[in-house]
């Protein structure tokens, strides 16, 4: 069987991948597949600069603004739908163009995901009993005496937890289970192009993005998210703009002091995501001239 094509537009914020997409896909018959870990948020429109309603009714977006704030979205949620669209794209003869900046949504679709067991109950009360006791540090020691090679930032709880429980549970840090993957979509050819000029450039871009985000309406989207009463501990919640503004609502800072300090996590973000770029290996594959 001939190898179809999936079209994968990757890079740090602010880098034009939207815009690319669209200007492709005026050129083809295709759809436009988000692995924004945000932007699939109903929710979180201004701050995720999701396309708008005009953008998206002229070109086919698809798994944009799907799920509630209260809905949890994994990279194995996002592939099981990602998979149905493409599949999809390909039984009605649409160029699948996947468009993002989640890194980890890209690496489940083109290498697979690991059948990782769920963390019992009470592995994660003694999980979190762990933590309050001898601190994340001790936690990450642990994981790192395991698997000496693991990846996991020193200071990302999340994944030293989720780590730290399977090795209580199953003897193995979260990477040795991620060894063997399964992949969903097989007989594909990933063309991949990065968007991400200099990186000072991306700085500019994504601090103007964050003076159109408060034009837009960030302040009333925010507030709208407070007036839900979503836990904090939400991803929806953890996006860069939602504590700041919360705490310009609050009267902890003033508007400038909200908007320099999204620019600084804005800024930051860009550079980790430059980071997990270069560290995975992923490079551009494909003229992008063929394409436009």
């Amino acid at each position: 069987m001939e190898k179809r094509d999936i079209l994968v537009i990757f890079g740090p914020t602010a880098s034009g991948k939207s815009k690319l997409a669209t200007q492709i896909a005026s050129k083809h018959k295709s759809a436009i597949i988000n692995f924004d870990s945000l932007q699939v948020y109903k929710d979180l429109k201004i701050l995720t600069d999701r396309p708008d309603d005009e953008i998206c009714k002229k070109f086919d977006h698809r798994l944009y603004g799907m799920l509630k704030g209260n809905e949890s979205c994994s990279a194995a949620i996002w592939l099981e739908k990602a998979e149905h669209e493409i599949n999809n794209c390909f039984d009605n003869k649409l160029l699948p163009i996947v468009v993002g900046g989640t890194g980890l949504y890209l690496k489940a679709l083109m290498d697979g995901l690991s059948e990782i067991p769920s963390i019992k109950k009470n592995i994660e009360e003694q999980a979190k009993l762990d933590l309050e006791t001898y601190g994340l540090d001790h936690l990450y020691k642990k994981i790192l005496i395991k698997y000496q090679g693991t990846k996991i930032n020193p200071n990302d709880k999340q994944r030293i937890m989720r780590s730290y429980s399977l090795l209580l549970q199953t003897g193995k840090v979260l990477e040795e289970w991620q060894f063997n993957p399964n992949k969903k979509i097989d007989n594909v050819n990933y063309r991949v192009i990065l968007t991400g000029n200099l990186r000072e450039k991306l700085y500019e871009s994504a601090e103007q993005r964050v003076d159109n985000m408060f034009h837009d309406g960030a302040v009333d989207e925010v507030q709208s998210l407070i007036e839900k009463n979503y836990s904090a501990e939400l991803s929806i919640m953890k996006a860069i703009g939602v504590r700041e503004i919360t705490n310009f609502i609050d009267g902890k800072v003033s508007l400038d002091e909200a908007k320099s300090i999204m620019k600084k996590n804005t800024r930051n973000y860009i550079k980790r995501q430059d980071t997990w770029i270069k560290g995975n290996n992923i490079t551009q594959n494909v003229d992008i001239k063929k394409y436009l």
